[in-house]
């Protein structure tokens, strides 16, 4: 995918270390839904937290950490700062992780990682369950550990990484690993030039890849379109959706040679794609407005899904790639899906060259 910035871009901060991606697991070593124990009944909020004694004199009242332990419970939590601290070497990890997420989700949306020793790499995938960290090399031996929706980013010795970053960047891997990646569509893709033909190819090559991939990879979008205001996440599951829309059309040409296009599946997915896509570029066209600056109408610009895109004042260049590109790609696969559901509805689909393990039958 085209996601780098403008030439007269500011510089970035310093990049830091890149993602180690694993290998897809399989259902094996899910966490456990091991709960923390409730307070005593009559325990009152202000007894649930405590300040360790400490020297303070040095320090400004509001640089003092507090500290939440669980009182007289079998686990331990301790929470800083809006951070929960765990080693990774904790057997209790997800029971503490997901037990305070459930009892105390408003106080922490950090997870600070400890105890990682040299060769041990701290990795990040994803399932049909949601977004996980496991450890290369650990003595869990690749266990997941789930994510709680509250965590908004994670801390490491040497970096710190957002959670939204971490799951762009793992759908992003994901594409790119399963099926050629996501790509940005250019004026090869104006339907009024093609007829729709060169999206067509490119929906049919996402659609190409195993069932049950193209199916992991629709759950997990939308999960994240669901839990984030990040639009990409819509572009991308839009796409999966019109491969997804694609694919039974595919299916029956590998076992019988003929296909029926007007199925009720396809136009489904074909509806929902697009009401995706519409979703997207309402968002993107609201931020640009509040900014008064939008791409030139004969640019199509990239998809910029990785840049720092929070801070319109900070990073302008970033923040105007990131949301014109979900505008112009928005755009340019609503115009084009819109133009292939309308040739199936009226029975004039155009002639195209099917992948090469397929026969070019229409």
């Amino acid at each position: 995918m085209g996601d780098q910035a403008e030439k007269s871009q500011e510089p970035k901060p310093e990049s830091k270390p890149g993602i180690d991606f694993g290998a897809i697991f399989g259902s094996k070593n899910n966490p456990g839904d091991a709960r923390l124990s409730p307070p005593a009944a009559g325990t009152a909020a202000s007894d649930q937290l405590h300040v360790p004694t400490r020297d303070t004199t040095a320090k400004p009242a509001d640089q003092v950490a507090q500290v939440k332990d669980t009182p007289a419970t079998p686990l331990d939590v301790r929470i800083e700062n809006r951070a929960i601290i765990l080693s990774i070497n904790d057997k209790d990890f997800d029971a503490k992780l997901i037990g305070a997420a459930k009892t105390w989700p408003k106080d922490f949306d950090k997870l600070k990682l400890t105890d990682i020793p040299p060769g041990v790499k701290v990795n990040y995938w994803q399932d049909p369950k949601g977004l996980f960290v496991w450890f290369e090399g650990g003595q869990d031996h690749g266990k997941k550990h789930y994510l709680p929706g509250n965590l908004t980013s994670i801390e490491l010795p040497t970096q710190s990484k957002t959670v939204e970053a971490i799951r762009i960047d793992v759908n992003r891997n994901y594409a790119q690993a399963t099926f050629s990646n996501l790509q940005s569509f250019d004026r090869n893709f104006n339907p009024s030039n093609d007829a729709g033909i060169n999206s067509i190819k490119y929906f049919g090559r996402i659609a190409g890849i195993a069932d049950d991939a193209l199916l992991k990879q629709e759950q997990v979008l939308r999960d994240a379109a669901k839990t984030s205001d990040n639009p990409y996440y819509k572009l991308y599951l839009a796409d999966v959706l019109t491969a997804a829309a694609v694919k039974p059309v595919l299916n029956d040409f590998l076992r019988t040679g003929t296909a029926d296009l007007n199925n009720p599946t396809t136009l489904r997915k074909l509806d929902e794609a697009i009401s995706l896509l519409d979703a997207a570029y309402r968002d993107s066209n609201g931020k640009l407005r509040e900014v008064n600056h939008y791409p030139r109408a004969n640019v199509y610009s990239p998809l910029m899904p990785g840049v720092p895109y929070w801070s319109a004042s900070r990073y302008p260049n970033d923040y105007f790639g990131f949301y014109a590109g979900v505008y112009d790609q928005s755009m340019a696969r609503q115009a084009s899906l819109k133009v292939i559901r309308d040739h199936i509805k009226l029975g004039t689909f155009p002639k195209f060259e099917l992948p090469p393990s397929l026969p070019p039958r229409f």
